[in-house]
């Protein structure tokens, strides 16, 4: 299982961060905040990929309203498992990968564990080059998935403080609507600026854009902002206050040995069925130990 870092940071691969990731801002804050629990340096791992989360977490880490949030996480946790990712090969094809293998909401626990799809360990694990970083309280207060995508394609060149990025390709990253692609009036007003106002106001990046033309159409934007140098002189913004959950990590540690323990069961109960043997056959002395200590029928 992934650990839990003092400071969470989220570490994907440049390629994801340009990419079409089709999440809506319930969803972003859900996997980013499992993505922050990932050993970005590891090996990956199915149990490695596998992340158990707290909704009263997600309350204290983005200042969702207690009342709604087991709500807005079943959904989220929900709404994953139907998402792919559109990495852009080249200007006509793209390729396609789901973002979880396995998404479970825990109702009576407030949990829901994540675990990645395979096919995106390239783009989470092993990251020594082409990958950006960013803590995930700096993206936190967001309230827009646009100011979100704005601001993870922005660390992409947090040392240079310079992003030029061709208009399909923004548009491509952002998903920007047809309509608004059509009208570059309607994506400065109901997309640019107030990604870039929300991105001033939440995280304190001093960002300015401007329209690079050719003639009298928009060929690209550049946005300039203070490089990594400089923003390491100035304080981390706080992230939303809320009451911190009592003994969440035992209550983390205890529901994935649970999920843990019934995933071995039901693999050795298939193979068993397979093999017209025992379940036990399949079963170590820790194994039955756990299915015990959680009362399980094998």
């Amino acid at each position: 299982m992934a650990t839990k870092e003092l400071k969470p940071q989220v570490s994907i691969a440049n390629e994801l961060i340009k990419s079409a990731q089709g999440l809506n801002i319930g969803e972003k804050r859900l996997l980013m905040l499992a993505v922050s629990k990932l050993d970005s340096k590891a090996k990956p791992t199915i149990q490695g990929a596998t992340v158990a989360i707290s909704v009263s977490e997600m309350v204290e880490v983005f200042g969702l309203n207690p009342d709604s949030a087991y709500q807005e996480a079943k959904k989220a946790a929900e709404g994953i498992m139907k998402r792919q990712i559109r990495l852009k090969t080249n200007d006509v094809d793209s390729e396609l990968i789901q973002w979880v293998g396995k998404s479970k909401y825990n109702k009576g626990e407030g949990w829901i564990l994540v675990e990645f799809y395979y096919g995106l360990f390239p783009h989470l694990f092993e990251l020594k080059s082409h990958f950006t970083s960013y803590r995930l309280s700096r993206a936190s207060g967001l309230r827009s998935v646009y100011s979100w995508r704005l601001f993870e394609l922005l660390m992409q060149f947090k040392k240079t403080g310079l992003l030029n990025m061709p208009i399909e390709e923004f548009q491509h990253s952002l998903e920007t609507p047809e309509t608004y692609n059509a009208d570059f009036s309607l994506l400065r007003a109901r997309v640019i600026e107030p990604a870039v106002k929300e991105i001033r106001e939440k995280d304190g990046l001093t960002v300015e854009w401007e329209a690079i033309k050719a003639g009298r159409k928009v060929k690209a934007l550049k946005f300039t902002f203070p490089t990594e140098q400089q923003l390491s002189l100035v304080s981390e913004p706080k992230p939303p206050k809320a009451a911190k959950p009592e003994n969440s990590s035992q209550k983390m540690d205890e529901f994935l040995s649970l999920s843990e323990t019934k995933s071995r069961l039901q693999s050795a109960k298939e193979l068993a069925r397979l093999a017209k043997v025992p379940a036990e056959t399949y079963l170590t002395e820790k194994d039955r130990a756990s299915i015990a200590h959680y009362e399980l029928t094998i």
